[in-house]
C-alpha cells in the first residue's frame, strides 16, 4: 500500500534554526574574545614599535636616516605576514630634537600608548641617559645605541641585502652606521615580538622584554 511520506513537523524545524543560531552567535562571540582571531579576508590586528629621534634641527639628516632604515625593516615583515602570522606592526615615529628633555617628552608619550610594545632611540649618549630610566618605569622596551651617534662614525658593513633596498628608499643615498644599526636593530625588536606572540598567545610589553633578555 502506498503511503505518502510524513512532512517534518514545522516546530521540530524552528527549534533546529533556533539552536543553529545560538550556535553562530556563541562562535562570533568566542572569535572576537580570542586575540588574533579574525575572519578571512579581514585586516589583522596591529602591535606597535616606536622611533624617538631628531626630525628637526641640527641633527634631522640622522633622525631621516633611521627613520627609513626602521620603516623599511617594519615595511618587509609586514609583507610576509607580519608577526606570527597574526599581527601587522604600525610604526610610530616621534620627534626628540636629539635633546634630553625632549626624549623624556617622547618616552612619556610612548608610554601611554597602550599599543606601543618596544621604542628605538638615544642617538646621543645624552638622550640615552635621560631616556633609559622613563622606559624602565613604563616597562617598555628600549634599544638605543652602543655609540653617540651625533659624533663622526666610521663606516661599518652592513647586511649586503640590506643596501639596495635601502637605496630603493633613500633616493639612491647609501646607509650609514646609524641606519645599519637602526635596521638591524628594528629586526631584533620584531624578533622579540614575534617570540612573545608565539609563545605567550599575544605580544605584551613584558613579554617583549623577556624575549630581548633570551
Amino acid at each position: 500500500m502506498f503511503q505518502v511520506p510524513r512532512r517534518p513537523k514545522p516546530a521540530t524545524v524552528e527549534l533546529h534554526s533556533i539552536s543553529g543560531v545560538r550556535l553562530c552567535l556563541a562562535l562570533l562571540v568566542l572569535c572576537l574574545l580570542l586575540p588574533g582571531c579574525a575572519f578571512p579576508g579581514s585586516v589583522k590586528p596591529t602591535v606597535k614599535i616606536g622611533l624617538s629621534a631628531p626630525f628637526e634641527g641640527r641633527y634631522r639628516d640622522l633622525g631621516y636616516e633611521v627613520l627609513r632604515a626602521v620603516r623599511l625593516a617594519v615595511g618587509q615583515r609586514n609583507r610576509v605576514g607580519g608577526i606570527d602570522g597574526r599581527y601587522l606592526v604600525e610604526f610610530v615615529a616621534l620627534n626628540d630634537f636629539d635633546e634630553p628633555d625632549e626624549a623624556v617628552l617622547q618616552a612619556q608619550k610612548m608610554g601611554v600608548d597602550p599599543g606601543v610594545l618596544g621604542v628605538l632611540g638615544g642617538w646621543s649618549a645624552a638622550t640615552a641617559r635621560a631616556a633609559v630610566p622613563v622606559y624602565d618605569r613604563l616597562g617598555v622596551a628600549f634599544l638605543s645605541p652602543p655609540v653617540d651617534f651625533s659624533l663622526p662614525q666610521p663606516s661599518v658593513p652592513g647586511d649586503p641585502d640590506f643596501e639596495p633596498a635601502y637605496r630603493e628608499v633613500s633616493g639612491g643615498a647609501a646607509p650609514g652606521p646609524a641606519a645599519i644599526w637602526a635596521y638591524e636593530s628594528a629586526n631584533r625588536l620584531l624578533d622579540a615580538l614575534d617570540l612573545a606572540a608565539s609563545s605567550e598567545g599575544r605580544p605584551t610589553r613584558p613579554g617583549v622584554l623577556k624575549a630581548l633578555s633570551r
